[in-house]
Order: C-alpha cells, then sequence, then structure tokens
C-alpha cells in the first residue's frame, strides 16, 4: 500500500445509481417537485434501458439534454459522470410547472444534480478500504426501518487488526475488506465503519439465516488466516417515521450483540435477544412456581418418569387443559406451566413403559378430539442426570420430537443433546453447545454426528488439537464420513500438513462429487500444488455448479479466482483473462486477480494502458504483497519505464528478498542502464538465499 487512505472516490459510473439508489432518489426529490423519481443506471454491464426510452435517450445522447414531455408529466434527466452518460433520473408526475421549464435551466439542474450525486458518493466513501461507509449505512437503514414488513437483519462484524503500527493494521483491514466482498458479492452491500468493523445489512434475510450467513464468514475468514473475527446481529423492525433514532437503536443493538460474542471465543456470533426472545427460547427457564410443584411431586421416588406435553398450535381457549385434567387421573400428576404446555409425572415408568403409557393416554385425547399435542420425555434414574435437570431434558426432548413434525414423541437421550448442542451452536455460544455435546458422547461414545459437531465447534474455538481427536475417532468408526473427511483436512492445512490435507479431500470427494465447497477448496489445493491440470478440472466443475445454483455453496468469485490462476499457469492465457475479469466485476477491490489480469494484458498485447492501470490499482490496494510489485514492474518494463519498472521492482525485494523472478529482472534492466555494479549486486543477494537459482548463476557469470 503506497498511500493508505483512499481520498478520491472515482467518477460517477452506472453501477453507482444502483449502489447509492436510496441517498440519490431523496436527493432527486429535493431537487424537483415531481411524484415518482426513478434511477436508470446505463452502461456496459447494465440491463438494456426500457424499450419506452429508447427514441428519448437518442435524443440526449445526440444532444446533452434533457427530454421533456409536457403532456405525461414526464421529464428524463441525463446524469453526468464527467463528460460521460452513466444514467438516466426519470421524474413523473407533481407539479406540472416542473414539465414547462426552459430546457438551459433542466439542462443546468442536470449538471448540478450529477455534481450533487458525485458529492453523495465521496461523502459514503471510507477512504481505508474504498468501500461504503456508515454515513451509507446509516441512510439505508432510515430507509429500511420505515419499509413495509420485509425481513431484515443487521450485522456489525469485527476484524480487529492487532499489529505494531499502523501500516500493518490497515493493510489486515483492507484484505478483510477484500476477503468479504469476494465472498458476499455486489448483491450484499458491505460497509466499512472504521478500525476493522464492518457493517452488512442483509434485505429479506432473518434472524435465523443471519446466523447461517454469519457462520460461513466467520468460518471463511479463519481459513484466510484472519487472528479473530466476532459478528453481531439484530434485526431490522418497520417503525413509526415520526420517531426519531432508530438507525442508532439498531446500532446500538448490534454492538450490543457484538460484545457479547467477544466473549464467546475468537471466531463466534451472537444476535440481540428480546424479552420475547427469551420467553420463546426452546430452552427456556422453568417458572420456580412450576418447579416447586414438580419437587413435591418427585420427592422420594426411586424411578419415574417426566413428561413435558405441548400444543402444537397455538391455544385458541382453555380446552387443552381440561382435556389433560380429565384424562390424566388422580394418580398421575399434572402440573399446568400455561394453556399450551403441561407437565405429567408417571410414577414408577421407565421408558419404554412411559411410551407405552403415552400412546394409550394421545388416543384417548384424541377421542376427545381438540389440536394435536407433542411430547418430550426425560426417565429418572438416567445415568448421572439429576432429578432437578429433568424438567430441561424434558424441553431438549420436546426440541427432538420437533424433527419428526407435530404430534410427535422423543424420549430424551443422546442425539436430544446433540440438538440442543446444534440450537445453542446457531446462536453463536460454542462454550454451551460443546458442554451438550460432551454429554451427549457419554451417553453414547460412538455417535458420529456428535463427535463432528463437537470438531468443528472446537475448529471455531482454535482448539485444533481437540477437533482433530474428535474428526479422528469419527473417521475410524465410520471411514467414509464425508464432513469428517472435509473439516479434518483444513487442520492438517493449518498444521501445514498439505500432503495429508489432499489425501483427505481426494477420499471426500470419492464420497460426493457436487460438493461446491470441497471442489472450491481441493482445487485451490491443486493450484498451491502445481497440479494445474487437475485444478482446472475440479474448478471449473464447481463454477458449473455454482451457476446452476449458487444457494447450494461455493465462493463464486474466489473459484473464478483461482481458475485464472490455474488457466494462466497452463498457459491458456485467454480462458485466464475471462477468469480474471469475472472475478473483478464480481469484486472490484480483488488485488491478486487485479495484478495478474493486469499482466496477461500486457503479455498478449491487449493494452499496455490498461495493464499499468490494473497492477497501479493493485499494489494501490494490497502494497504489501511482493507478487504484486513483481507484476507491477514487468508490465512497467515492457511498457519502457525502466525507472518505475527499477523502484517497483526494489520494492518487490525488499517485501521478499526470495522472489528470483524479479531480481533477475531488475538485474537485467540495471544492465541496460550500463549499472553493472548495482546488477551485480542484485544476483550475489540472490544466490545469498536461493543458491541453486541457475539464471542468477547464469547471469552473475556473465558480469565477470
Amino acid at each position: 500500500m503506497t498511500i493508505p487512505f483512499l481520498f478520491e472516490a472515482g467518477p460517477l459510473v452506472s453501477t453507482d445509481l444502483r449502489r447509492f439508489s436510496t441517498l440519490f432518489q431523496k436527493t432527486a426529490f429535493d431537487f424537483f417537485p415531481c411524484e415518482t423519481a426513478r434511477l436508470v443506471p446505463l452502461g456496459e454491464q447494465e440491463n438494456k434501458p426500457p424499450i419506452k426510452f429508447k427514441t428519448a435517450l437518442k435524443q440526449i445522447r445526440d444532444n446533452h439534454l434533457p427530454v421533456v414531455d409536457p403532456e405525461r408529466l414526464e421529464l428524463l434527466l441525463p446524469i453526468w459522470g464527467g463528460e460521460a452518460l452513466c444514467g438516466l433520473l426519470v421524474a413523473q408526475g407533481g407539479e406540472a410547472q416542473l414539465y414547462g421549464m426552459p430546457i438551459v435551466w433542466l439542462d443546468e439542474q442536470s449538471h448540478i444534480i450529477s455534481r450533487e450525486f458525485y458529492l453523495l458518493k465521496q461523502s459514503c466513501q471510507d477512504s481505508t478500504t474504498g468501500l461504503m461507509n456508515g454515513f451509507h449505512l446509516r441512510g439505508e437503514l432510515e430507509a429500511e426501518a420505515l419499509a413495509p414488513s420485509v425481513p431484515a437483519t443487521l450485522a456489525l462484524l469485527e476484524v480487529y487488526p492487532r499489529s505494531r503500527d499502523a501500516d500493518r493494521s490497515l493493510r489486515y483491514i483492507v484484505r478483510a475488506g477484500s476477503c468479504l466482498a469476494s465472498v458476499l458479492g455486489e448483491s450484499m452491500p458491505l460497509h466499512h465503519l472504521g478500525a476493522g468493523i464492518f457493517g452488512l445489512l442483509w434485505h429479506g434475510v432473518d434472524m435465523e439465516q443471519a446466523r447461517q450467513l454469519g457462520e460461513s464468514l466467520l468460518l471463511r475468514l479463519k481459513r484466510e488466516n484472519f487472528v479473530t473475527a466476532h459478528l453481531g446481529i439484530t434485526t431490522v423492525n418497520p417503525h413509526d417515521p415520526e420517531e426519531s433514532g432508530a438507525p442508532e437503536q439498531l446500532l446500538e443493538q448490534a454492538w450490543q450483540a457484538l460484545r457479547t460474542a467477544r466473549l464467546r471465543g475468537p471466531f463466534s456470533l451472537c444476535g440481540h435477544v428480546t424479552a420475547q426472545d427469551i420467553e420463546s427460547h426452546p430452552f427456556r427457564k422453568t417458572p420456580e412456581s412450576v418447579l416447586r410443584k414438580l419437587r413435591a411431586l418427585y420427592r422420594g421416588k426411586n424411578r419415574f418418569s417426566l413428561v413435558l406435553l405441548r400444543m402444537d398450535q397455538e391455544p385458541a381457549s382453555n380446552h387443552f387443559s381440561k382435556r389433560l385434567r380429565t384424562l390424566a387421573g388422580p394418580d398421575k400428576g399434572l402440573v399446568l406451566v400455561n394453556q399450551r404446555e403441561a407437565f405429567l409425572f408417571l410414577d414408577g415408568l421407565d421408558g419404554e413403559a412411559a411410551r407405552a403409557w403415552l400412546a394409550d393416554f394421545r388416543g384417548k385425547m384424541e377421542v376427545i378430539g381438540g389440536s394435536s399435542f407433542s411430547m418430550g420425555v426425560a426417565t429418572f434414574p438416567y445415568h448421572d442426570f439429576k432429578k432437578s435437570a429433568l424438567p430441561l431434558n424434558c424441553r431438549k426432548a420436546l426440541q427432538h420430537a420437533a424433527f419428526f413434525g407435530p404430534d410427535s414423541l422423543a424420549v430424551f437421550d443422546a442425539v436430544s443433546l446433540n440438538i440442543s448442542g446444534d440450537v445453542y451452536y446457531n446462536e453463536g455460544d460454542l462454550v454451551k453447545a460443546l458442554g451438550e455435546y460432551r454429554q451427549g458422547l457419554l451417553l453414547e461414545p460412538g455417535n458420529v454426528n456428535i463427535l463432528n459437531s463437537m470438531g468443528v465447534a472446537n475448529i471455531q474455538l482454535n482448539r485444533l488439537k481437540a477437533a482433530r481427536g474428535s474428526f479422528q475417532k469419527a473417521l475410524e468408526l465410520e471411514p467414509a464420513n464425508f464432513m469428517a473427511l472435509f473439516n479434518l483436512g483444513f487442520i492438517c492445512l493449518d498444521d501445514d500438513q498439505a500432503p495429508e490435507a489432499l489425501m483427505l479431500w481426494e477420499r471426500a470427494l470419492a464420497v460426493d462429487r457436487k460438493h461446491p465447497d470441497l471442489l472450491q477448496h481441493l482445487g485451490m489445493l491443486y493450484c498451491r500444488q502445481k497440479r494445474y491440470v487437475e485444478a482446472r478440472e475440479i474448478l471449473e466443475l464447481c463454477d458449473g455448479l455454482i451457476r446452476k445454483d449458487s444457494q447450494q455453496g461455493g465462493e463464486p468469485m474466489v473459484v473464478v479466482r483461482w481458475l485464472g490462476r490455474a488457466c494462466e499457469a497452463l498457459g491458456e492465457n485467454g480462458l485466464a483473462i475471462a477468469a480474471y475479469q469475472r472475478a473483478v466485476s464480481g469484486n472490484p477491490r480483488d488485488a491478486g486477480s487485479l495484478s495478474r489480469l493486469g499482466r496477461l494484458y500486457a503479455v498478449e498485447q491487449q493494452g499496455i494502458d490498461i495493464a499499468l492501470s490494473l497492477c497501479g490499482q493493485a499494489v494501490e490496494l494490497d502494497g504489501g504483497k511482493a507478487s504484486h510489485w513483481y507484476r507491477f514492474g514487468l508490465v512497467q518494463g515492457l511498457a519502457e519505464d525502466k525507472e518505475g519498472a527499477v523502484q517497483s521492482l526494489t520494492e518487490c525485494l525488499r517485501l521478499d528478498p526470495r522472489q528470483g523472478e524479479a531480481a533477475l529482472l531488475l538485474g537485467k534492466i540495471l544492465e541496460q542502464q550500463a549499472r553493472p555494479g548495482k546488477a551485480r549486486k542484485i544476483y550475489e543477494k540472490v544466490l545469498r538465499y536461493l543458491p541453486e537459482h541457475a539464471p542468477a548463476q547464469a547471469a552473475l557469470a556473465a558480469l565477470s
């Protein structure tokens, strides 16, 4: 990174009319007394404008003036990005006087509002990452909170840099932003609020879906070797337009959730919890008044079953409790929790006897009629569980029964604990989840699902040794278990055991050849191992699956970036260029793809100026990568900018003295500049790091 701040936003372009549409439309209404204002982007990557604008658009391009239809009360105002036409503002209805204004005045307004849009874009850009900033996020939150009742969530993601100086901190934050942009794509706008805090507003996503997305993001960041990452999530609800402070309240809720996430482990998340969430939690606390009645029932009893019955539908009356009281009889203890739930005490009955009794009881309830109900059963004695644990165990069994649908029954066992562990895991409480999984393994040591769940939770907590043990035990029980093979491969990579990881993933591939996440990471590993033919085959397969169904996994921009690398290494430059172009279109801040695309443009003689621009952008975005400086220097050399090439290649070798190709190129340029002494020092230096580097040896010998 040469200059760590980006103060220039660049000219207004067509995609900005989509990215900043909320603020731009609000500004349009401030300028024009119209009824509706619509932005129509115009650009190579945009959809064609509506056919009804075809004639008017031709007039605008020919005359560089707005087009007015006074009869229809419609105004087409050009939006300019410098000298380029990047879109239209279509104003309709409202005050008729607007559509009778002189064309000169409207043209002046066109340029003024274009300038206003540019200034808004400038004010919405974060100077560190080039992403949108908190000002833009606040505007989007205000618009979202006032919108109709569509699910949306706000997430604050913390990727805090722990570095010795500001330069490394900024580099860390920029890398995080680029990584997140590759994963999310343009459909999920990303904001940087400062200090490594990223804001994400997910439209059409409820809390449960947001937790799943958050888990994928955290896992991705861990695999990219970030030290920690935490996520706080809150639901965006519509509010009264006359109220103030809604965006601040939402940000405060997300921030509080983020603070809780920090306490849960190095890679963890937390959702904002409301009083209603606590009351509806599947493992909510049983009221003390109910517990007192239950204690009285099983005091002194050595064998019994406790059943939690719950109506599958919301109650409309107290009919459910009346049915229970009628059929339970005086010899069975019935404790009502509310009009939907009740505990039933079955003295002297173990699990099997309880099942038989409850089957008969269900039949009698059905005869009476009414809504269906589900049951969760916990028995005593059962392993080392105390009597006080039974009400909660009943709730866990009831959650287990929910997997079988309405009108179901489950007896508390190891599977119940696996399910309860998953509930806590999905909420981001990894420590509680591990506690449930451990208890489940005590009940059933050979449960492969629990072993896999334990392994994944331990990975999130950076307990790699424990995670390795869980996956290895799972594979001892099921050698072809896909999830154990897949996850153990990542642990081997973290321990610099690439051959072992490759072997595990090839075994997983034999189990499932249509798993995009596996294909993506296997293809990436093949590239790192210089097995480019296999890498291209696997990545092309992955790319095809993602294009067919992007919901089934895989990260499209990451896949095409690595597909480009495989094709580049195989000398298939045309395919590589196409792949890098797709990667850059999805993430314009992908420094690696920009740099490699620039080099290929230069090599294939597709425009040296474009090549220089792309490589220059790469070093601006991520100047800490020696390879970016090498490619920039290479392109500068091809452009006959010898001094620029010397500076770039020198920076490359400063960052990584083992870059033999950069040293050789720098030496050759110095020789061409009649500086053999300097070239000699470069060759000697690289040979100190790479004594067997034959080209450097030959170049040094030629100077002797």
